[in-house]
């Protein structure tokens, strides 16, 4: 989790709070500071880059020298590792200080184009097979295993996602970012406490979380609460809040993350003078907290949250992976469920605004005007639109040509029921048309798993 908070905060907050050439130049000079790891031979694993919608299959390239409007997927990783923190910290209870297990995965898909940021956490429990290793075993174990490159191959081969760049941040960084916005606020709905971490909070109502408890609240997995009718004071009293599974964790996860990038935005983190405070305490380090892959660039950074100036944090899409309980091997994991494909194919598709959609009205009494509304909702480009050469078509259709099948097949995901698919010579001024016949019910929120 809050290694989604560095990239967000760095992408979406640090860089786009730049204005002109000075400001420009001191993010450029603050992140050129982070360290880097050597992943780049791993990246990119499945198929074409995700911005490269109908490319030829097979097709890869650098995404540090890809065009600033394709999406992206990152992959943002919270270590179980404490170094470089106060030996008082609570962090410190019951913990090995050298730990090199993932204690949050999550995969971001940014795509300046559609104006959107998606993210889907990843359970750590999630039962997966190693890359190159031949035998399976939790996702949280594959760093440990092999480095980043084992964990970035695992969780793409097995997704079916590529993956363009990778994010890691340890304790300490979590750290620094809670202090450096003075503490997080956070709607409690009741007492929550886990002595194992060091989290014992009896109030409710919105509460502004500092540093060190904030850290044990999104990291708990086995919380307690007051029963009703019972006294904090009294150890009998607390039990059992939820079912105890990471699922509850990386809800409260992102919900935190959320309310992080708002308390940045109201401390004033678009100022200037604020941004270059923020800037030295997170990436001017002797012990740094925060690694990136070795692919992308400085420049890369600063033109994505250049072009994400103007977004919101309430804008931020959060889906989930439909998973099941399992016991392998004697080990309480989770396995996927079937219609986590759904999921994962929002996360597999190409830029949603690279495809222009034209949209002709096939029926005698419909309007496109609610369609091309729907279509732009979810980000894909409408270039124009008008009437079908009839007005008694049965079954929505889009037509498309060879060289755009890709194109129409990404969009028949998201048109309800399934439409047919015509191939046809040429189509000018767009990559596909969509006919609107009388069957047409919606424009979906996320792909179904085919076409038809």
């Amino acid at each position: 989790m809050w290694q989604l908070m560095v990239v967000l905060f760095g992408l979406l907050v640090f860089v786009a709070a730049v204005g002109g050439a000075v400001g420009l130049g001191m993010v450029k000079s603050q992140v050129s500071q982070i360290p880097r790891v050597s992943v780049g031979l791993s990246l990119d694993l499945v198929g074409a880059p995700v911005n490269l919608v109908g490319a030829s299959e097979g097709i890869s390239a650098d995404p540090a020298e890809q065009p600033s409007a394709g999406a992206l997927n990152f992959l943002l990783v919270g270590i179980d590792n404490a170094a470089g923190i106060d030996p008082d910290s609570p962090i410190h209870i019951d913990r090995d200080v050298n730990s090199l297990l993932t204690d949050s995965v999550i995969l971001v898909r940014i795509d300046p184009e559609a104006d959107r940021v998606a993210m889907l956490s990843i359970p750590r429990d999630l039962w997966v097979p190693i890359a190159d290793r031949g035998w399976s075993e939790r996702v949280n174990a594959a760093r440990g295993i092999g480095g980043p490159a084992a964990l970035i191959e695992t969780v793409s081969e097995y997704l079916g996602v590529p993956i363009h760049h990778y994010v890691e941040i340890n304790f300490a960084g979590f750290l620094r970012i809670v202090n450096t916005v003075d503490g997080v606020p956070v709607e409690i709905a009741q007492p929550i406490r886990d002595d194992s971490l060091g989290l014992r909070i009896e109030q409710t109502g919105v509460i502004t979380l500092d540093a060190d408890t904030a850290l044990a609240y999104v990291r708990t997995r086995r919380p307690l609460t007051v029963a009703p009718g019972g006294n904090p004071a009294n150890d009998d009293d607390w039990v059992r809040l939820g079912v105890w599974n990471d699922l509850e964790r990386n809800q409260r996860q992102q919900e935190f993350m959320v309310a992080t990038l708002k308390r940045a935005v109201e401390k004033g983190i678009r100022n200037p003078l604020n941004l270059r405070r923020v800037a030295s305490d997170l990436l001017d380090d002797d012990n740094p907290s925060i690694t990136l892959d070795d692919r992308i660039t400085v420049g890369r950074l600063v033109d994505l949250g250049d072009e994400f100036r103007s977004f919101s944090v309430d804008q931020i899409e959060r889906y989930k992976l439909p998973v099941v309980d399992a016991t392998i091997d004697g080990k309480q994991v989770l396995l996927l469920e079937n219609d986590a494909q759904s999921v994962l194919e929002f996360f597999r598709a190409g830029s949603l605004a690279s495809v222009r959609v034209r949209i002709l009205n096939g029926t005698s009494s419909g309007t496109v005007a609610g369609v091309e509304a729907e279509l732009e909702r979810v980000g894909f480009s409408v270039v124009d639109r008008g009437n079908a050469d009839r007005f008694d078509v049965a079954r929505t259709a889009i037509r498309h040509t060879e060289a755009a099948a890709e194109q129409a097949t990404t969009l028949a995901r998201f048109i309800e029921p399934a439409p047919l698919l015509e191939q046809v010579m040429g189509i000018d001024g767009a990559d596909v048309e969509l006919v609107v016949g009388v069957d047409y019910r919606a424009v979906l929120e996320s792909p179904r798993d085919s076409a038809s």
